[in-house]
């Protein structure tokens, strides 16, 4: 299916908006995971596990393989869940 321009360039901005967050939701996880552990064994650990997981779908989103995007996708989708969630905690809270 052939697109317009203007819809290559639309589709291309969304993919690379996606990407955007993905990142700043490996940076939101490693803070997670900092302030929980300190610099422990387990930090390490599990932060490494995490980087190599989303630096492996990082790499195939970028070469288009459905099932990265589809990650990327939920992933995006859990994190503004999250923040959604956070900011009713805040505004309701006690």
């Amino acid at each position: 299916m052939y697109l317009f321009e203007h819809e290559q360039k639309r589709k291309k901005l969304i993919h690379n908006s996606y990407l955007s967050v993905f990142i700043l939701s490996l940076l939101l996880s490693l803070y997670f995971f900092f302030t929980d552990y300190g610099l422990g064994t387990q930090f390490i650990i599990r932060g490494t596990i995490s980087v190599l997981f989303y630096f492996a779908v990082f790499y195939f989103a970028m070469k288009n393989k459905q099932w990265a995007l589809f990650f990327v996708k939920v992933n995006v989708l859990m994190l503004v869940i999250m923040l959604v969630v956070a900011i009713i905690g805040l505004i309701f809270g006690r």
